[in-house]
């Protein structure tokens, strides 16, 4: 009982001193895993806002009425400009959506899958899809056009 007496006299710092880094690295943890978590709610708020305001657009814009409907004619009345821009712009929206999901945060591939095929199968989506497709980032293009596949 002596010797255990005689080294904790004899280091009794350097075991304080240790407990207090142990502790600092839990604290640190414990820290980056609540940022995180903050982080990733921060980023599905925002990603739900851009979300509104992207869909709202089509409510506010007459001239976006026929992007989701299936009669559309595109030979006597081709995509306009306004719907190209519109699409653009959302077809980006996919592809920040499709990162996130990649990454593992936020949405789940399926739902994503399910998005995908459902938006990109009316034939204005699909044809500004398919004037775009070169220029986007491939390993997204193959997830579209799998999603596409799969219809």
């Amino acid at each position: 009982m002596e010797e255990i007496a005689g080294w904790f006299r004899d280091n009794w710092f350097s075991l304080v001193q240790s407990g207090g880094i142990v502790a600092g690295l839990v604290f640190t943890a414990w820290s980056l895993r609540r940022d995180g978590r903050d982080r990733r709610t921060a980023t599905r708020l925002g990603l739900a806002e851009h979300h509104r305001e992207l869909w709202a657009e089509v409510h506010r814009r007459p001239d976006l009425a026929r992007l989701l409907r299936d009669d559309t004619d595109l030979v006597l009345d081709p995509v306009t400009s306004g719907e190209e821009e519109f699409l653009n712009v959302a077809i980006y929206h996919f592809q920040t959506c499709w990162e996130l999901s990649r990454e593992g945060q936020l949405l789940s591939r399926t739902a994503l899958e399910l998005d995908a095929r459902s938006f990109f199968s009316h034939p204005i989506p699909h044809t500004v899809w398919t004037r775009s497709r070169h220029w986007r980032d491939p390993a997204f293009v193959a997830f579209i056009d799998s999603c596409l596949e799969r219809a």
